[in-house]
């Protein structure tokens, strides 16, 4: 994460890499006097226990709109889980595409890693399937008004 030197709002990677990219054009036309200034950026580098802290708070914000729906505890509960695993499933979809292009690795090794990363991928989504079976069954058993039930659909699609 960088924060620019005059303020304390963090510039997200992407926005990072974009002022690079802005900065190095600035760099190499610096004849170019229009009046454009340069961004200044400090690189910051977090603890492991800051990291832990920023990513805790980050999944509570993410759960936020679950916790003040105001749906039952259990259904909450399923939501949250639902999330979880699908951040689970893209996280190891990533991890098993970085396996693939590892150009590093001999073919036997990278097969037999990116068959440990699809295994990892199969019991997840079975997991996912399972939870969002138990959110179903919430809906039909009438655990859930018709209007909690779409309330409980749309935030499991997010």
């Amino acid at each position: 994460m960088l924060i620019p030197p005059s303020g304390l709002n963090p510039i997200t990677s992407s926005a990072a890499q974009t002022a690079t990219a802005a900065q190095e054009g600035e760099t190499s036309s610096s004849s170019n006097t229009t009046g454009t200034s340069r961004t200044e950026a400090v690189k910051v580098s977090l603890s492991g226990l800051a990291l832990e802290k920023s990513a805790s708070a980050q999944k509570a914000a993410s759960n936020r709109d679950i916790e003040e729906s105001g749906l039952p505890d259990t259904t909450q509960n399923i939501l949250k889980m639902i999330r979880e695993l699908k951040q689970k499933i893209q996280e190891k979809q990533v991890e098993l595409q970085a396996v693939l292009m590892d150009s590093h690795l001999d073919p036997q090794t990278r097969q037999m890693k990116a068959a440990g990363v699809q295994s990892e991928l199969g019991a997840l989504s079975a997991a996912l399937a399972t939870a969002s079976a138990a959110l179903n069954k919430q809906i039909k058993d009438g655990v859930l008004s018709a209007e909690q039930g779409q309330q409980a659909a749309m935030l499991a699609m997010k």
